[in-house]
């Protein structure tokens, strides 16, 4: 092959190289490929303990800070709804009474978290608290955020009610589904379990009794119903009666339990009636009556109502046998009137 040849071949050979070179640069870019980010079959827990404990830390505070002057404006900022409304009427009590009736000491350090699992708003967590040192009451405290820029704020609370099974509950790291008042699914929606409780209290012999285990909140119910009963007794003779109703208030948390239950929080408001019946006669209130209603004897009728925060457990309706279950109560006087 002659010199010329060869540097022939090796321009050639740069031209095809060169070629190549522009070609590739001419090519159309790969488009790139979306792929979407793989979604949950179930949204996580709205927070984690850490956050929770944190959360709930405020709202003693705020509790703390409302109890120490009896201002209820300073509870709002952490404290709504049932919760408000009863903490209130504990205030009106407390100083009606001279500071005899103290407001339920309230805390929040807890062990077990119930954590709604959501992307959407309510959010609600659901704390059972650990006993007080000295004590062996534990509390069910149940917060609500309502959107995106609003803090968790105290819906409602109740004291555990003793010699009951809690439900099983889901770990915070796994969270909860989060429910409404007429969620479906369980042995009732959680608006008639309230309104069946309500019913029940006012009349023991219900159509609704036996859907519901006992429970000691509805014993000590009856208990002071026929103490105020007694009242209206002067020498043996029944010189006046004593009767009450109860009517449904809103369900204002709800979440499930790990076996497909629901626990709910609502308030059952309950209105108690004292009346003379012997014209003449001299009926004096109770002590708790009087100490809103005034000491004076009963002219006509006295009529106190009370706010009733209740925890309760409703079993999945794929449990029929299963009984709907009172776990937690709180109860304050919040009015007395007289008619006359």
């Amino acid at each position: 092959m002659t010199t010329q040849n060869r540097r022939i071949r090796r321009v050639a050979a740069g031209l095809a190289v060169a070629l190549a070179g522009t070609l590739a640069a001419c090519a159309p870019e790969p488009v790139p490929v979306f792929t979407p980010p793989v979604v949950p079959e179930i949204a996580p827990p709205v927070i984690n303990e850490e956050q929770a404990t944190t959360i709930f830390q405020s709202v003693e505070d705020a509790i703390a800070a409302g109890d120490a002057t009896l201002d209820v404006e300073a509870l709002r900022p952490r404290v709504s709804s049932l919760a408000l409304e009863t903490r209130q009427a504990e205030y009106q009590l407390q100083t009606a009474t001279g500071g005899t009736r103290m407001p339920q000491q309230l805390w929040t350090d807890s062990e077990i978290f119930v954590i709604s699992a959501t992307d959407t708003w309510p959010r609600s967590v659901l704390a059972m608290s650990s006993p007080k040192e000295g004590t062996t009451v534990r509390l069910y405290l149940g917060l609500v955020q309502d959107g995106p820029r609003d803090p968790y704020r105290l819906v409602a609370w109740s004291r555990l009610l003793p010699g009951l099974e809690t439900p099983t509950v889901a770990s915070s790291d796994v969270g909860s589904a989060p429910l409404t008042a007429d969620s479906t699914g369980f042995k009732v929606t959680p608006t008639e379990a309230v309104a069946h409780l309500a019913d029940v209290l006012s009349n023991p012999a219900s159509a609704f009794a036996p859907e519901f285990a006992p429970d000691v909140f509805r014993e000590v119910y009856a208990a002071e119903l026929a103490s105020l009963g007694s009242q209206v007794t002067a020498e043996g003779a029944a010189v006046g009666e004593v009767t009450s109703s109860t009517a449904p208030g809103p369900v204002v948390f709800a979440i499930a339990s790990a076996e497909g239950g629901a626990i709910i929080m609502a308030s059952v408001d309950s209105t108690v009636t004292m009346r003379k019946t012997v014209a003449g006669a001299i009926l004096n209130p109770g002590a708790e009556l009087a100490s809103l209603g005034g000491t004076d004897p009963i002219a006509g009728a006295m009529v106190a109502t009370y706010k009733q925060m209740v925890t309760i457990y409703v079993p999945p309706a794929s449990q029929p046998e299963q009984l709907i279950q009172v776990l937690g109560a709180e109860r304050v006087l919040t009015s007395v009137t007289r008619v006359d």
